[in-house]
């Protein structure tokens, strides 16, 4: 992985944002996922496509009456260099949300604008229900869909499903000591055939998958998922935005800090330089490094800059 600093600057200075459209149906724990990936303890903040801010009593008030809009941008404080576009998932019968969901995608991926794409789709599947997988989700995953943008599934509320786990061992005779140390296993066994194998034999599977514990919890992370996506990404240059813009994973910005001061330098010691580009809050536009001239740009987590 070699990276040019100029293209950096370039891309950087026209998508700002990396962009992600997550998909699941009501109760499925977006929103906690959502805070958890932004460092956030607040409710985001709403804007429609144009920018403007939208009162988040009026986005209730309208989702209480069945209506929803997609294009809506949804923003956290916390790291506005995420924007995120909210879909309500296919509940059963729902052909028009699942249209609204395709289109949107292909119009999406037909923008001429960078920023303006989708760069990745989190797919949610609560697993604390008795239906793991709707028809509409079969079929979602049956249809290619217009992009190739990389589609992560994230299957929340694992907690959930282990307390029916241990129900499900106790009615089978199991003692409660019995059934607290085999829930995990057996959890895991459900996770796998009822959700994991169904979905992975659609005709397009997603890119990826993980799992996710109460994200309720100060203790859980989604660092996996952070992980993952940035790996199904297959753009260097998209990595690399993403990457700088997840503030979870210190560990990951050093992981690719490394691979891309290996893979650009011919010494032993890294450019740092091409290290600052994968740490969020530090956006490297320049450096005077007798090849080229320039100045360093220090972004904190409101998305502004100063030198």
């Amino acid at each position: 992985m070699v990276v040019d600093t100029n293209k950096v600057v370039d891309l950087r200075s026209k998508c700002p944002h990396f962009r992600v459209l997550i998909i699941g149906r009501a109760n499925a724990g977006k929103t906690t996922l959502l805070k958890k990936v932004c460092n956030s303890i607040d409710d985001p903040q709403i804007f429609s496509p144009a920018g403007k801010k939208i009162d988040l009593a009026i986005v209730e008030g309208s989702a209480a009456r069945g209506l929803h809009d997609i294009e809506n941008q949804v923003i956290f404080k916390s790291n506005p260099q995420f924007i995120f576009h909210d879909s309500r998932g296919f509940e059963s019968g729902s052909i028009d949300e699942a249209k609204k969901v395709k289109d949107f995608i292909a119009r999406r991926a037909g923008s001429n604008r960078f920023s303006e794409q989708l760069h990745a789709i989190w797919y949610c599947f609560p697993t604390d229900t008795n239906r793991p997988l709707l028809k509409a989700d079969e079929e979602f995953f049956d249809t290619n869909v217009p992009g190739k943008v990389p589609l992560i599934a994230i299957f929340t509320k694992f907690d959930g499903l282990l307390t029916k786990a241990f129900n499900r061992l106790k009615a089978n005779g199991s003692s409660r000591m019995e059934a607290k140390n085999l829930q995990g296993q057996h959890a895991q066994d459900i996770l796998n055939t009822d959700f994991i194998a169904p979905l992975m034999s659609t005709k397009f599977c997603p890119s990826a998958y993980v799992r996710m514990d109460d994200m309720r919890k100060e203790t859980s992370n989604c660092m996996d998922l952070i992980e993952k996506t940035a790996n199904t990404l297959t753009d260097d240059m998209l990595k690399l935005l993403f990457v700088s813009v997840q503030q979870n994973n210190i560990d990951l910005c050093i992981q690719f800090a490394v691979k891309v001061g290996l893979a650009t330098s011919t010494e032993l010691a890294l450019p740092f330089d091409y290290i600052l580009l994968f740490f969020p809050h530090i956006w490297k536009v320049g450096v005077d490094t007798g090849a080229f001239h320039g100045s360093l740009l220090i972004w904190n987590h409101t998305g502004r800059g100063g030198e």
